[in-house]
């Protein structure tokens, strides 16, 4: 990289400013009076690709300066030993493909970093290629400069024999420079010359008129005064609650959690998801989103329906500590609590910890958006591997006098129960193996008469779906209260 300063000076010149080998810290002078060099040059030159080099000890590789990673914030993917971008969405964009003998970067995030560095990238080259044929037959002696912009370069053609070559007849060269120019600062890309500041912001539902017209307001902090009878920070927002399948679907990335929504450390929203029928959010909250986000809550946002959930109230405006009435939500609360002190008080954890490739299934285990087959299933069959296939099967033997380790889960379960006396444990065992029936006929086989049985006993039809995931959420929840009571008091 050549300090724009010095760009005229470069250009002047076909011969190189810098070499493969160079760039590496050094010394100046000897003995008396050595001036430390970054970068092993006095004319302010830098690398923007420094070649590894060990000599034939290890094996030799291409390094991008560590400033530019920085200066991008690049996430460096040894495997497929790519530098990658995310954006506010959590999406990647490979920045920089580095392999053995080649490099290739991003020409914007290049023209980005020389903006904000005042420098322009050289590229260098030298080629030459041999011939057989006698140089008469296709051209002439060739000594050709060329000077164009940012470029310059010469080409040289001539007979081998001038230059004492061996086994050819011919010859051409050809070497030069070529620079990129930086970007203007205005669009290097960090503050304070981004676009955050021009960032626009989505006008969203907020009421009706008097002719029946939606009423929209941008929320733009800065623009939501404080007047009765106006749009505020505070007014509520109502969506479909099918807004969030988009966050479910990808565990991975976002996280559902009791009034909070959050993509990873990238951005986070305050919302009301313990309302029963919609989300909610507070219209100066939405500011918080990516303007693309904003977008796609747009399309959901419906005119206001009642007012926001209990829990959001005593949140928001008595600042209670309440806790969660959407069952899925407090089914989570529960199974971490229950989780704790069943720990506590029997040394041991009824439930063994997912594995990390399924922890997913309790982040995003949530009452159906809709009531598709397909989304009743999936959460049907991470609510049994949480509970059922997640029973600590060597411990409850322990547990258990006379514990038979041939039973399978639930029958060791049950065995356990009838040992310590939980009353009416019958039930409880029969629930566990009707649902356990459920997940066995509805998503690991094809659906028959025995799924038409057991949809049955748990009153299931094609229209209720969501309601019957609530009554079997609430039946868990209550038999972990149940459990804790009986064995954690």
């Amino acid at each position: 990289m050549i300090p724009n300063a010095d760009v005229e000076t470069s250009l002047s010149k076909i011969s190189w400013d810098f070499h493969l080998e160079d760039g590496h810290p050094c010394f100046n002078g000897r003995n008396k009076n050595p001036t430390y060099l970054r970068f092993g040059n006095l004319d302010n030159v830098e690398p923007f690709i420094i070649r590894r080099d060990f000599h034939g000890i290890r094996d030799s590789y291409n390094e991008i300066i560590e400033e530019f990673r920085h200066f991008h914030r690049l996430y460096h993917d040894v495997e497929k030993n790519q530098l990658l971008k995310f954006d506010d969405r959590g999406d990647e964009t490979v920045v920089a493909k580095l392999e053995t003998d080649k490099v290739e970067v991003r020409l914007k995030e290049v023209r980005q970093f020389l903006a904000v560095k005042e420098m322009h990238l050289a590229i260098y080259f030298d080629f030459k290629r041999y011939s057989e044929s006698v140089l008469d037959e296709f051209t002439q002696e060739l000594d050709h400069k060329n000077k164009k912009d940012l470029t310059y370069y010469k080409l040289r053609a001539s007979s081998a024999e001038n230059f004492h070559i061996a086994n050819y007849k011919s010859f051409s060269y050809l070497c030069g420079k070529k620079l990129i120019s930086p970007f203007p600062l205005n669009r290097c890309g960090m503050w304070p010359f981004n676009d955050k500041d021009k960032e626009n912001y989505i006008d969203f539902i907020v009421g009706m008129d008097e002719n029946g017209d939606s009423v929209e307001y941008s929320c733009n902090p800065d623009k939501l005064p404080n007047y009765p009878d106006t749009p505020n920070y505070l007014t509520p927002v109502f969506f479909q609650r099918e807004v969030l399948a988009k966050y479910y679907a990808h565990p991975e990335r976002y996280s559902v959690e009791d009034g909070f929504l959050r993509c990873q450390g990238l951005w986070g929203l305050k919302l009301d998801n313990n309302h029963p029928e919609y989300i909610t959010v507070f219209l100066g909250d939405l500011a918080s989103l990516p303007s693309d986000e904003q977008i796609y809550w747009r399309s959901y946002n419906i005119l206001p329906e009642g007012k926001i959930s209990k829990v959001n109230f005593e949140r928001s405006f008595q600042l209670t500590p309440a806790p969660p009435e959407q069952i899925d939500l407090m089914f989570k609360d529960c199974f971490v609590r229950f989780s704790k002190n069943w720990k506590a008080f029997m040394g041991w954890s009824l439930f063994r910890k997912l594995a990390e490739s399924d922890q997913h299934l309790f982040d995003a285990l949530h009452i159906p958006l809709t009531n598709s087959q397909v989304e009743f299933d999936s959460q049907v069959l991470a609510l049994t591997k949480i509970l059922i296939d997640s029973l600590n099967e060597g411990e409850i033997v322990k547990a258990t006098l006379g514990g038979n380790t041939e039973e399978k889960g639930i029958s060791k379960f049950e065995q356990f129960l009838k040992a310590h006396q939980y009353p009416n444990y019958e039930q409880q065992i029969k629930f566990l193996r009707n649902l356990q029936n459920l997940r066995s006929t509805s998503v690991a086989h094809r659906k028959s008469d025995n799924y038409k049985k057991i949809a049955k006993t748990f009153g299931l039809k094609d229209s209720n779906r969501s309601d019957v995931l609530k009554e079997i959420l609430v039946e868990v929840r209550d038999f972990l209260v149940s459990l804790e009571r009986h064995f954690c008091e």
